[in-house]
C-alpha cells in the first residue's frame, strides 16, 4: 500500500520503505448498520463495521471473507499529519499526488465524525487486474492515522455505507507497545543494540539504532519487518519473489545484490539478499534481507538499512532478530 510518497511525507525515510514493503490486502447498510462499536486491536480506532465484515488476520483493519473487501488502519507519528494533509488539500492536488499511485481520485470531501471532520478520497485503483473501489480518509489523535476502505467493483459495497462507517470512527488512546506486538501476524524480539520504535498498520514492525525515532539523514540503522498482506508466493519461486520486490522498495530499484543465499527464516525455507543501495542522503549504504513463506503461500520480509561498516558490526544482533521471527498462528 504505498500511497504516501514524495516531497509531502517527510516525517520518516524508513516509514516510506515500510508502506513500500506492505502492499494493500487484495482480493483483500444502511447508515449505522445497527450493529455495536468495534475497536480495532492494536490501534486507537474505533468503528462500527460494514455489514460481514471480520477482523483481519494479516493486517490492521476488517475484512470480508467473501469479497476480500478490506478495511486497513495505519497509524504514523503525530508530526506526519500536517505533512500528509497537503496531500488532501484540494481535488487537484489530491488527484495529482495519488495518481502516482494508480489511484483515480472521483471526489474529495469532508465528513462529521466523533473525531472531527475530516477529509475524505473516494475513487478507484487498478491492480493485478482488479479495479477496486477506494476510499481513503484522514484523523488525527494521538496518531496520525489513515483509514483505507477498498472493494472490489461490483461487490456491492457501495459510497453511503462507506462513507457511514467513516462517520463512526472514534480515536482513542495509543495501545501499549505490548498490545501491538500482541496483534502483529509474526512474532519479533529485538536484540541490542536494536530498540523497537512502532508497528505500523499491524503487519510492520520498526526498530533503530540510536536516540532519533526519526532520520531523514539516513545516519541511524533501521531494521524494518513486514507481513504479506497482497498475493501470496511459493518457496519454489522465492527467490525470484525476494529480488523483484527489494527492486520495488523505495530506493531500492537499482540496489546492487552482491549476496544471495538459502537460509532458514520465520521458521521455514528463506532466502537472504545482501548488498548496497543509495540513501538520498547518505549516499552508498548497505543491506541485507530476509524473506520467508509459511503455509499458503504467507510471506514475510526484513530489511536492514546502515552504513556499510555499521551493518557488518551488526551482523550478531540481525541474526538474533531474524532467528527470533515466526509466525503468529494466532492471527
Amino acid at each position: 500500500m504505498p500511497l504516501i510518497r514524495g516531497r509531502a511525507v517527510r516525517f520518516s525515510r524508513a516509514a516510506f520503505v515500510w508502506l513500500a514493503l506492505l502492499a494493500a490486502p487484495l482480493p483483500g447498510g444502511q447508515a449505522a448498520f445497527a450493529q455495536d462499536k468495534q475497536a480495532i486491536a492494536g490501534t486507537s480506532v474505533s468503528l462500527v463495521p460494514l455489514p460481514g465484515f471480520k477482523p483481519a488476520s494479516g493486517f490492521a483493519g476488517l475484512q470480508h471473507p467473501e469479497t476480500k473487501a478490506s478495511v486497513l488502519i495505519v497509524e504514523m507519528p503525530p508530526v506526519a499529519y500536517d505533512q500528509i494533509s497537503t496531500l488532501f488539500r484540494d481535488e487537484e492536488t489530491a488527484k495529482a499526488a495519488f495518481a502516482k499511485q494508480n489511484v483515480t481520485v472521483e471526489k474529495l470531501a469532508e465528513i462529521e465524525t466523533p473525531a472531527g471532520r475530516v477529509p475524505l478520497i473516494a475513487g478507484t485503483q487498478d491492480m493485478a487486474g482488479t479495479t477496486f473501489d477506494k476510499w481513503i480518509g484522514l484523523f488525527k489523535g494521538a496518531k496520525t492515522v489513515l483509514v483505507t476502505v477498498q472493494s472490489p467493483q461490483g461487490s456491492g459495497l457501495g459510497n453511503d455505507r462507506v462513507q457511514a462507517m467513516y462517520a463512526s470512527v472514534t480515536l482513542g488512546a495509543e495501545p501499549s507497545m505490548a498490545e501491538k506486538l500482541k496483534a502483529m501476524p509474526f512474532t519479533v524480539k529485538p536484540a541490542e543494540p536494536f530498540r523497537i520504535v512502532d508497528t505500523m498498520g499491524g503487519s510492520g514492525l520498526l526498530m533503530t539504532v540510536g536516540d532519533r525515532n526519526i532520520d531523514p539523514t539516513g545516519s541511524q540503522p533501521f531494521l524494518i519487518v513486514a507481513y504479506q498482506t497482497s498475493g501470496p508466493t511459493t518457496a519454489a519461486n522465492l527467490p525470484q519473489t525476494a529480488e523483484r520486490l527489494l527492486k520495488q522498495t523505495r530506493d531500492f530499484s537499482d540496489a546492487a545484490v552482491t549476496r544471495r543465499e538459502n537460509v532458514r527464516f520465520a521458521g521455514g525455507q528463506g532466502y537472504l539478499l545482501a548488498g548496497t543501495y543509495t540513501h538520498e542522503k547518505a549516499g552508498k549504504q548497505g543491506f541485507v534481507q530476509y524473506m520467508g513463506v509459511g503455509e499458503s503461500g504467507r510471506f514475510v520480509r526484513m530489511i536492514v538499512m546502515a552504513d556499510q561498516k555499521r551493518l557488518e558490526s551488526l551482523q550478531p544482533a540481525i541474526r538474533a532478530i531474524a532467528a527470533s521471527i515466526a509466525f503468529n498462528d494466532r492471527k
